[in-house]
């Protein structure tokens, strides 16, 4: 599914975010992060669910956890940089620790203050926008 341009990055666009952890507490209070800043979030707690949800969805960006209950997140990041959707890896790990496909996303170290995490979405969303003007 092609990914769909956005026009505005701010409260008023509601821009999905795919929320990839497996701790249902960090998943909630990632919900409501973005959505008290106006995103609309879907939540998948394992790397196979994402990657159905994917399947059929096309998110503006995603915060992934690295590790989960079935394995690393490196396919679903793949999927993502592949379909040009930016993604920001939000982790416990030190960046010496990851696979290099992680690299390809912004990282934020957890714990993360709401407002870092939040711009951090922005950012990359805004980046991935910035490749997609044309050159004059």
């Amino acid at each position: 599914m092609p990914h769909r341009d956005l026009l505005y990055i701010n409260e008023a666009n509601a821009n999905l975010i795919l929320i990839l952890e497996d701790e249902p507490l960090i998943a909630m209070d990632f919900e409501q992060i973005l959505k008290n800043a106006g995103f609309t979030t879907h939540i998948c707690y394992s790397c196979s669910e994402a990657s159905a949800w994917l399947a059929d969805h096309s998110p503006d960006a995603a915060i992934l956890d690295i590790c989960l209950k079935d394995g690393s997140c490196t396919g679903v990041a793949s999927r993502l940089h592949q379909d040009s959707i930016p993604f920001i890896v939000c982790s416990g790990s030190t960046q010496d620790e990851i696979d290099p496909i992680l690299i390809r996303g912004a990282w934020v170290s957890k714990p993360c203050q709401p407002k870092i995490l939040v711009n951090a979405i922005k950012n990359s969303i805004a980046a991935m926008l910035a490749l997609r003007e044309p050159i004059a």
